[in-house]
């Protein structure tokens, strides 16, 4: 009787064990195509931001893509630091970017590469909104 219990528990945490790793699977991001749409668009103090993805992927632990938009002379925060790496591409409008003490403009077709824990921030210093994508990822084993 004691085998037959210690086996229907065996089996128990084994086909727990399984669904849990098909659950975590099924939330994995595959390959996918994201339209350009504003419907999600949430309006904030300094703009607006669209989240288009925040979820792991087969080689990621996170992959976080977003659009904001920043009106003239707004920055999304202050200047900050974080353990993940990101790029920022600007869509339209002029930004500045503060990295570590240096200050740089760059405006339609830029592209911005924050490293992992630089003080960081950017500014719209144009005169009409400024549009840009945001693609963060955190790799495994990374403190967040």
């Amino acid at each position: 009787m004691h085998k037959l219990t210690l086996a229907a528990l065996l089996v128990s945490v084994a086909a727990v064990s399984s669904i849990a790793t098909l659950v975590a699977q099924k939330h994995v991001q595959k390959s996918t195509v994201y339209a350009w749409s504003t419907a999600d668009t949430k309006p904030n103090d300094w703009g607006a931001a669209r989240q288009v993805m925040r979820t792991p992927t087969p080689t990621l632990e996170e992959l976080e893509i977003h659009i904001s938009t920043l009106n003239p002379g707004k920055s999304p925060h202050a200047p900050h630091q974080h353990a993940h790496e990101e790029l920022l591409i600007v869509k339209d409008g002029t930004l500045e970017t503060f990295q570590s003490g240096a200050t740089r403009r760059v405006g339609p077709g830029g592209i911005i590469f924050q490293a992992s824990n630089e003080l960081h921030n950017v500014t719209n210093v144009g005169q009409a909104p400024a549009t840009y994508f945001v693609i963060g990822w955190t790799v495994p084993g990374v403190a967040k």
